[in-house]
């Protein structure tokens, strides 16, 4: 796919990021008796392997003032050094993510940049793993789950990108998005149903609707 302008890798995550809300998925998709999901991922995030092991794990609020803060540095280090052409780069979340989902489960990994992809793709070889901008298209095929966390907070253009992320789920899927780009950039018109913090259930009446 080819994409309007270059683009590089604009953020750095960290270690268990999304623990919470991954098991939190985990546990719906249990409860829903759902064992063979086609799951997409949209901007897992990457880092140098140079820090990966340096970066503090866990959510903000369960680390320290000071673990906070020097987690803080070495994401603006890191930063610097992804400027570095070829700067060697890997992902912990499609690996986070498949501990929680179902033996069943299939995921499917997005990203704009292809630095991100090309990483996935390596480290994580029975993943599939494409180049592709939301913010242009829906995804060709619709998938039951779509996990998009602090993803649209970040991007120029997000209500279009969170237009064509509901077009991309199937009727009655979950979409796994923060609660502040649902809520600030969701379109009201189309139906969600809130199912936990940062999980949302497509209306399953949006077939008929004309929505997909």
């Amino acid at each position: 796919m080819l994409l309007r302008e270059k683009r590089h890798v604009s953020t750095t995550t960290w270690p268990d990021r999304h623990e919470g809300t991954f098991r939190e998925l985990g546990n719906c998709l249990n409860r829903f008796g759902i064992s063979s999901p086609t799951v997409l991922e949209v901007g897992p995030g990457a880092t140098t392997t140079l820090l990966r092991n340096q970066l503090a794990s866990g959510e903000g609020q369960n680390l320290s003032w000071l673990a906070n803060h020097y987690r803080a540095v070495l994401r603006n280090l890191d930063g610097l050094l992804r400027r570095i052409p070829n700067m060697p780069l890997c992902s912990y979340e499609p690996g986070e993510l498949q501990e929680f989902l179902p033996a069943g489960a299939k995921l499917i990994v997005t990203d704009i940049s292809p630095a991100v992809i090309a990483a996935i793709q390596k480290q994580y070889p029975r993943v599939e793993a494409n180049v592709f901008d939301f913010s242009i298209n829906a995804y060709p095929v619709p998938v039951d789950v779509i996990v998009c966390l602090c993803v649209l907070v970040r991007a120029q253009e997000p209500k279009k990108i969170w237009v064509n992320l509901y077009r991309s789920l199937k009727a009655g899927g979950l979409l796994v998005m923060d609660n502040r780009s649902c809520t600030t950039f969701g379109d009201p018109d189309l139906p969600l149903k809130k199912m936990s913090s940062q999980i949302w259930q497509k209306s399953d009446n949006t077939k008929r609707e004309g929505v997909m």
